[in-house]
Order: structure tokens, then sequence, then C-alpha cells
């Protein structure tokens, strides 16, 4: 919560991409995509809608063939290409957590911060999102927060666990 600006930090200062998180959050902000464990969705939108929604929010190009290209490599990438049309509150979990990680990836953010983003999935759909994790690793530094251990020995290449503030484990 502190990395993302939602929380202010009591002590220490939280920089993202060289701007503080509190003195030039906008800035921060912007270069950081986000899955709360709790997605809040408009469940009366389709999934093509809230998408565009999001993508005024995080200002993405207006321009109409570079905004399609940019949200069709993205429902491509997460598996939502053939649902995009559906009414948000008709989804599954597991399709559900696809279209917030598409909004937390929309215009392609430099850091992913990813909250539970397993729980309450199906075997098949955990295996999915870790994958889909492993692929994002690839071009963006992807932060996930859980307390499930198998699910960060699958996925993530490092590990650093904090503890009150302070780093208390550090491996590669």
């Amino acid at each position: 919560n502190i990395l993302t600006g939602y929380l202010s930090a009591t002590s220490g200062r939280v920089e993202i991409d060289g701007h503080d998180i509190l003195a030039d959050a906008h800035a921060a902000q912007a270069n950081i995509g986000y899955l709360p464990e709790l997605v809040a969705f408009y469940p009366e939108m389709r999934v093509e809608e809230y998408l565009q929604f999001c993508c005024d929010l995080k200002k993405v190009t207006k321009d109409k063939k570079e905004r399609a290209a940019h949200l069709d490599a993205i429902c491509e990438r997460v598996g939502l290409s053939h649902v995009r049309g559906r009414m948000i509150r008709n989804l599954s979990k597991g399709y559900k957590q696809r279209v917030g990680i598409a909004q937390a990836i929309i215009g392609n953010p430099p850091v992913i911060i990813f909250d539970e983003p397993t729980v309450g999935l199906d075997p098949k759909q955990i295996i999915e999102i870790r994958n889909l994790l492993r692929i994002l690793g690839k071009k963006h530094t992807v932060i996930l927060s859980t307390h499930i251990l198998p699910e960060v020995q699958s996925v993530c290449e490092r590990i650093i666990i904090i503890d009150k503030g302070k780093i208390i484990a550090n491996e590669q």
C-alpha cells in the first residue's frame, strides 16, 4: 500500500523511477500498474468499456488505432480477447482476475504490483496466471505480494521479505 501511494510511510521514503511517491505522487503512480487483492470493478460495464475507461484514467493515447492496438495486445496477452464484449458481472473469478491484470498493465508501466493474484482461483487458472506473471516479469519489474510461499517459489527470480518496513531476507 505504501509503494502504490495508497498509504503514507511513517518513516523512510519510496521512489518509483526517481519520483518520490509522496512528493511527486502523480509522476510516481504513472509508472505503476496495480492489481489489488480485491479489485473494484464496475460490474455493469462490459470488459471493453472498462478497459477503455482505464485507458482514459491512465491518459493512454486517444489515437483510436494506437489505443485499439494496445488493448488488442493486452487482451491477447491475458486471454481476454474472446470475452471483451461480455459484462464484467457475468465473468468467472478467473476472468475477472484477468480483467484486473489487464487494467494493471495498461500503458505499459515499468513497475507492476500484484497483491495475492491467484487467491480464489482454480488450479488451472493459478497455473495460467503464474505463467502470465513470468512473461510480464521479462519486460516489467513485477512485485508480488503474497503469503503463499509456493507461489513465490514458482514465479519469482528474486525474493525479498519485508517485515514492518525492514528487509529481513533478500535471496536470488
